[in-house]
């Protein structure tokens, strides 16, 4: 196979020259003309007024902590007019706010998560600007509508085989409204299969740090998603596959990482996940299948591990916390480092090291609910009032080790496992 085109971009001494993400997007569409290729991002601060949209089979390699994408100040205006599903227009009350290229995002009170669009503007006329994707919703003035320059610093939809390594987002928090982690995010991925996100820096994005929706087989190593207003990780709406790799997620304002709807056969491993404002990790939604091994959950502001309340159906059933190291969780709210919630089925809490600190004063808890659960090998609960507190009938606990392992992870994905996603 003949070599992959490469392409460098940045202030000086390269192929394209400029420090905005329109210079970042002509070299990742000019690279992704062929059959993919390398775009090499030199070291500087790139201002980001709409998203770097990534593209099937090109790589995106920065500097490190050299290289900056920043996100510029968001700016808003309400509706002129109300607008109509389907449609590929906005009408703003404020037009001269925004201009061609900028990145928005559209919502009102009815139209929250998925329902909310973010799109590009594309032309304009007047008080209405083009938008390079359909609105998803009805949006109407009567329901609040505001439209607004909030988006991922990298984005990718509908693609595959796409990379982003060693280059630092500075979401500029003070400086910009919130963006749901359904549309958005430091880095968001909807329907983008096979991408890998390694060496990444991602801070002060006031959203999720980065969030993938309807994904197969994502991968994030070595990433730092600190000081975020909402998720550090927030894997989502059915993804399959995704592995979490010696990452770490530090400050922030919600959950370390959040489960979200039906993401089944993950590897979490070798993370740290400490400080942030809510759980460590919350599971739950159908969120099956899990393995949480070897990593450090220290410090958050509630749960070290959270299998969210659900019924039968619902439930975050087949799921393996191991060999993880929990101290010091619940510093705002709750006293178990490990909390089972709900209907929850096959949960196996095995080989964890406990240390007391925080408000804690159980190591795990099991709900009245709870049956197939298997609590075994774990150490150091000498410094709480209970190490299993068990609100769930005898026999639905197991103190021994079990005959077979549960079949979690990315390797034991079945051959349905992808159906959902309309994927074989």
């Amino acid at each position: 196979m003949p070599d992959r085109l490469t392409i460098t971009v940045g202030p000086a001494e390269a192929d394209i020259t400029g420090t905005t993400n329109q210079a970042l997007q002509a070299a990742v569409d000019r690279a992704a003309e062929g059959s993919g290729g390398v775009v090499q991002v030199l070291p500087g601060t790139y201002e980001m007024h709409d998203s770097l949209h990534l593209r099937s089979g090109v790589a995106v390699r920065g500097a490190g902590a050299e290289t900056v994408l920043r996100k510029m100040p968001s700016v808003q205006s309400a509706l002129s007019a109300d607008l109509g599903y389907g449609h590929f227009d906005v009408s703003l009350a404020e037009p001269d706010r925004f201009c061609i290229g900028m990145g928005v995002h559209i919502q009102d009170d009815t139209a929250p998560g998925f329902y909310g669009t973010v799109a590009t503007l594309t032309w304009r006329g007047g008080d209405r600007f083009g938008i390079s994707r359909m609105l998803n919703h009805d949006y109407g003035r009567a329901r609040n509508a505001v439209v607004t320059s909030v988006y991922p610093a990298i984005s990718g939809y509908h693609l595959s085989g796409a990379a982003v390594e060693n280059l630092m987002i500075d979401g500029n928090k003070g400086e910009n409204a919130y963006l749901n982690g359904c549309r958005g995010g430091g880095i968001f991925l909807l329907q983008a299969h096979d991408v890998a996100l390694r060496g990444l820096v991602v801070k002060n994005y006031n959203g999720d740090g980065i969030s993938f929706q309807q994904c197969l087989r994502t991968q994030i190593e070595g990433c730092l998603l600190e000081g975020n207003a909402g998720h550090g990780l927030h894997p989502g709406s059915g993804s399959v596959a995704p592995a979490i790799l010696g990452c770490r997620c530090v400050g922030n304002g919600a959950d370390g990482i959040f489960y979200c709807l039906r993401v089944s056969y993950s590897l979490c491993e070798g993370c740290e996940i400490t400080g942030n404002g809510h759980d460590g990790i919350s599971i739950g939604g159908r969120d099956t299948h899990h393995i949480v091994r070897g990593n450090r959950i220290t410090g958050n502001g509630r749960h070290a591990v959270y299998f969210r309340p659900a019924d039968t159906a619902m439930g975050a059933h087949y799921n393996l916390i191991e060999g993880n190291g929990i101290s010091a969780n619940c510093a705002s709210e709750g006293d178990a480092e490990i909390m089972i919630e709900g209907e929850t089925l096959h949960v196996h809490v095995m080989g964890n090291r406990f240390g007391s600190g925080g408000r804690a004063s159980t190591a795990v808890r099991v709900g009245e609910r709870c049956k197939e659960i298997v609590i075994v090998g774990n150490g150091a609960c000498s410094g709480f009032a209970r190490a299993v507190d068990a609100r769930c009938p005898q026999e639905a606990i197991s103190t021994t080790m079990p005959a077979e392992p549960l079949p979690v992870g990315p390797e034991n994905v079945p051959p349905a496992g992808m159906l959902h996603l309309g994927a074989a």
